[in-house]
């Protein structure tokens, strides 16, 4: 019997218990009623039936359908930004109006963003950003964002106490550039996300991950390196050249796998309905095998001759490796700093049309490209790896002439991890980080028309100083570079002087501070968080002068 919210009134008419008809027709048969009364129920309860079940599809109530918690890419919201979001699909017959009903993240606080007036088509969708940004016009953001780590999240009616929709007590941890949602009653993973759409067959989960044998580090031997996964079904695919493997792309993994110099390994698991695991990353490094990289000069294989403007010199100058002077200590210097290693498709550094070192003064999220960043370090303290994007930074370093550029790496949820954690600047620094940059100095370098005088010393010996007298600065080391395996020189650390650093070290929220720069020529003044509107008060008080001592106390 049909029992909508857990209860069921007996239609007016019918006798207590359940209706037992005898010999009544049914389907076109003919047969004799034993009471007459008998037909007249049974014709009252199943037209009662008939009422009831059109009315439960006319008003089906909506439902959360799909959600996107990591790595949107794939709508916008009226800023430009890409914020999370979450689709409402009603399956009714009729239209319906959401106004009053809740959005909600927080099973202890169920009426946490109240939707305005807005339909909802027969058979429509909806899409609500979930960016915290709190608005119903012109477009619908609810005032929380999502953990791609998963949480709970429901839709909640009008009493703000009746959940009609949930995913509880979490939805599972999101996968960057995947949505999650329902089809014909099950929830998925969809490869393909279709916000305002009905969605398609998706995937049941995401398949185990792999498992190395030997991790990253320094190496003077060979060794054989053992690849698993928990998933005996799964298949195990790997490369050596820098790029993600996938199901069309890469070796399929048989057997251990000989590593005797600097190698770089990126391998995932495969399975057939399910979501590829997270491609794992290890960069070994052979100190001999470094030293004797591209002895002449010449490109490695895969890697090109040229880029931008540059004819490129690679490998470490034999002139250095083998002088009276270095030689005996070169192989300590490779271990004498920690080494970070950059791991993508060369592709995406070195395209001419696409390629971010080859197109240094482009900017932007548009060019900003995915890849794997790993610490290592020489006294066998475990370091980490972590995916990322990167773009490349500075000012004078983007100059196309100079073979050496600076890089920025942004650590969000659509790469993997939201933030790097990791105590890369000390104790006393942040170890939550949102972006890190590593900086040339160029014009400080010898990277830089070979200048013997410049010591790469300036800048970070500023920042350490004003630090050291108790001021305000950014933290930052020295180490050396590798890009898939070739090495790259010296870079300096540097913390990103923004919002989040400003909130981490002084206190408040991140959206409390405004943080203005000047961009490097035509050197306009800018807000990468907050606005202009302080700074545009404060730099006309002070062009005003200070003719009286209200005037500079205004400043003050």
């Amino acid at each position: 019997m049909l029992k909508p919210r857990g209860h069921f009134e007996q239609p007016t008419g019918t006798a207590g218990g359940a209706l037992k008809p005898r010999h009544c027709r049914a389907g076109g048969a003919r047969a004799t009623p034993r009471r007459a009364s008998d037909c007249r129920s049974l014709a009252l309860g199943i037209q009662w039936l008939l009422l009831f079940a059109t009315s439960f599809v006319l008003t089906a109530q909506p439902v959360i359908s799909e959600f996107m918690a990591a790595g949107n890419r794939v709508i916008a919201d009226e800023d430009g930004d890409y914020p999370d979001w979450i689709e409402i699909h009603n399956p009714g017959t009729n239209a319906f109006n959401l106004i009053g009903w809740f959005l909600t993240d927080n099973a202890t606080n169920l009426s946490k963003w109240r939707f305005p007036s807005v339909n909802l088509a027969a058979n429509g969708n909806l899409v609500v950003f979930a960016s915290g940004k709190d608005r119903t016009a012109p477009r619908l953001h609810a005032s929380f964002s999502l953990n791609a780590g998963g949480e709970f999240l429901a839709l909640v009616q009008p009493d703000g106490a009746t959940i009609a929709s949930q995913f509880a007590p979490e939805y599972p941890a999101q996968i960057p550039g995947y949505s999650y949602g329902l089809f014909q009653g099950t929830n998925y993973y969809f490869a393909a996300p279709s916000p305002r759409t009905n969605n398609s067959p998706g995937l049941i989960a995401r398949a185990p991950g792999t498992k190395f044998s030997v991790d990253r580090g320094f190496f003077d031997a060979p060794f054989n390196l053992v690849i698993t996964c928990e998933d005996a079904s799964a298949i195990i695919r790997y490369t050596t050249n820098g790029a993600a493997p996938a199901a069309a792309m890469g070796l399929a993994y048989t057997g251990p796998i000989q590593i005797g110099g600097t190698t770089v390994i990126r391998a995932a698991a495969f399975r057939n309905g399910f979501v590829p695991s997270k491609a794992d990353t290890h960069t070994y490094l052979f100190v001999d095998d470094v030293m004797l990289q591209s002895p002449s000069g010449a490109a490695p294989s895969g890697w090109p001759a040229s880029w931008g403007q540059n004819v490129v010199d690679y490998g470490m100058d034999p002139n250095v490796v083998n002088s009276a002077s270095y030689s005996g200590s070169i192989k300590d210097d490779l271990k004498a700093v920690p080494s970070l290693c950059v791991v993508t498709d060369l592709k995406n550094l070195f395209d001419p049309s696409t390629g971010i070192y080859a197109n240094a003064q482009q900017d932007g999220i548009e060019w900003e490209r995915p890849a794997s960043l790993e610490l290592v370090r020489p006294d066998g303290v475990p370091g980490f790896q972590i995916n990322a994007g990167l773009r490349i930074r500075g000012g004078f370093s983007r100059d196309p002439s100079d073979p050496k550029h600076s890089m920025r790496f942004i650590f969000r949820s659509e790469y993997g991890d939201g933030k790097l954690r990791y105590e890369l600047f000390g104790p006393e620094g942040d170890d939550t980080i949102d972006k890190l940059d590593l900086r040339t100095s160029q014009d400080n370098s010898w990277a830089y028309q070979g200048d013997a005088n410049a010591t790469f010393l300036p800048d970070p010996f500023c920042r350490d100083t004003l630090l050291a007298m108790g001021r305000p600065g950014t933290r930052g080391d020295f180490y050396h570079l590798y890009i898939n395996g070739q090495y790259w020189g010296l870079y300096n650390t540097e913390e990103r002087p923004e919002a989040e650093y400003a909130a981490s070290y002084f206190g408040g929220k991140p959206e409390e501070y405004d943080v203005i720069k000047v961009e490097a020529g035509p050197y306009d003044v800018v807000a990468t968080d907050g606005t202009l509107d302080a700074w545009r008060r404060l730099w006309q008080a002070a062009t005003n002068g200070f003719a009286s001592d209200a005037g500079y106390q205004r400043v003050r």
